[in-house]
């Protein structure tokens, strides 16, 4: 009787104990970031989403140009436009971003190397015809107040423009950047003092988290100098990042349309549930001079394939494509992107050459993008973009357009409910895996 109490009670104990015991239900995520030679990270930061005027967009800016041009030519607002809002209603990720002792909202940027911060006292001039006009037409957020934290740079500036006719000038230092609680010493980083921009009245500069050949530094002090023969690559932020062992040159993104579940990490993946990881090499690529290095995170498309009700299609013979976080649709081959807006139901509607409009409470076609061999998902929510339509109209921006040879990119289209890591270490490789949460 004794005998079977104690065994009673043992029993109830055991089952108590291991009823207790804590439930790590991110271990299969663990397990298959591990396998990918990643590890998860507490370095992560929240990812905010802003509505903004077009400026660093391939996107918009392109399609802003094409309006331009033909505005002059016509004198009218290009056909098929009345039903979107395009241009007024883009939506961007912006982070936090510590340069020195002061924090400032920033667009991480896996499209542009170069880190710049708009200055006190800048020029603001008209992207078209470089008028003065007034500081809060270009739409920054704050402004930098004072010099670079850890000394200016003679003879040096930076010199970017943008496919809209946007550009930006000003000269280059250093300073301590922290993101996500990594602080990279002594990082490149310009303060700009001529912009031809136009912002979102939030952010103030664009965190670049490309590549070393991106970066678009120049010897002497008069942009209108700069050339390809002064041009002077420098170490952008990820690669600093790694080369100072403030930690691992990986950075992630887990970007969602929902703000609570978008998130940005340093030196790994952030803490959300995903299935296993694929991998493919970064490409690198040769200028119209002959140079090869790695400029863009420039990655091969094994196929597209896309499914609706009535059609089964898939793409192969594909060219490669820029995996960028500055640009909100994918830009495909224009066959590709035009069979891809036929399968949505109703059919979209193509208003450029580039982009298409559907209805809003269309159905988009199932889209796998097979990369390294595995599939990655495309989900249906990212697919159509409400936040274009015009006032009373039901018609929305696709969220696949037409690219141009050289620029056909997977964006924020693609990127959206998965965890995309871009690793600039030795391997100079992407990782991609669905998200699970």
């Amino acid at each position: 009787m004794v005998s079977s109490v104690l065994q009673a009670l043992a029993g109830a104990l055991v089952l108590g104990l291991s009823a207790a015991a804590p439930v790590d239900h991110m271990l299969e995520t663990r397990n298959f970031a591990s396998k990918a030679g990643l590890a998860i990270t507490d370095s992560y930061h929240t990812l905010a989403r802003i509505p903004r005027r077009p400026g660093t967009s391939r996107t918009y800016d392109m399609l802003r140009q094409n309006q331009r041009n033909r505005a002059l030519m016509d004198d009218d607002e290009p056909e098929g436009y009345d039903n979107l809002r395009p241009e007024s209603h883009q939506v961007e990720y912006i982070m936090e971003v510590g340069i020195g002792s002061e924090k400032f909202y920033m667009i991480p940027d896996t499209g542009s190397s170069d880190t710049w911060i708009i200055s006190d006292g800048f020029k603001c001039l008209d992207p078209f015809y470089g008028l003065d006009i007034p500081q809060e037409e270009c739409g920054f957020g704050p402004l930098f107040k004072g010099d670079f934290p850890d000394g200016k740079i003679d003879n040096q500036n930076l010199n970017i423009s943008y496919l809209s006719g946007d550009y930006l000038n000003g000269p280059m230092g250093f300073a301590n950047i922290t993101v996500a609680n990594v602080t990279i010493p002594k990082q490149q980083f310009a303060l700009v003092d001529v912009a031809a921009f136009g912002g979102d009245g939030v952010s103030s500069g664009i965190l670049g988290l490309g590549l070393r050949g991106l970066t678009a530094a120049f010897a002497g002090n008069d942009p209108r100098n700069d050339s390809l023969d002064n041009l002077l690559n420098y170490s952008p932020l990820v690669e600093t990042m790694g080369a100072s062992k403030a930690a691992d040159p990986i950075l992630s993104f887990a970007m969602s349309r929902d703000v609570n579940r978008s998130y940005i990490a340093f030196g790994g993946v952030p803490p959300v549930k995903t299935g296993e990881y694929t991998t493919v090499p970064i490409q690198k690529g040769t200028t119209n001079s002959g140079k090869t290095d790695y400029f863009y995170y420039d990655i091969a498309i094994d196929s597209i394939s896309w499914n609706s009700s009535t059609i089964n299609q898939t793409a192969t013979n594909l060219p490669n494509m820029l995996v960028d976080s500055g640009t909100t649709i994918n830009l495909f081959p224009d066959v590709v992107a035009q069979a891809i807006n036929n399968a949505y139901s109703p059919a979209g509607q193509q208003e450029d050459s580039m982009v298409w409009s559907v209805p809003c409470d269309a159905i988009p076609p199932t889209l796998d993008i097979v990369i390294g061999g595995k599939a990655i998902r495309t989900h249906p929510s990212s697919m159509i973009l409400p936040e274009t339509a015009a006032e009373g109209s039901n018609r929305c921006l696709s969220g696949i357009g037409a690219g141009q040879p050289g620029s056909f990119i997977l964006g924020d289209t693609f990127m959206q409910e998965i965890v995309a890591v871009f690793d600039v270490s030795d391997k100079k490789e992407l990782k991609f895996a669905q998200r699970l949460d």
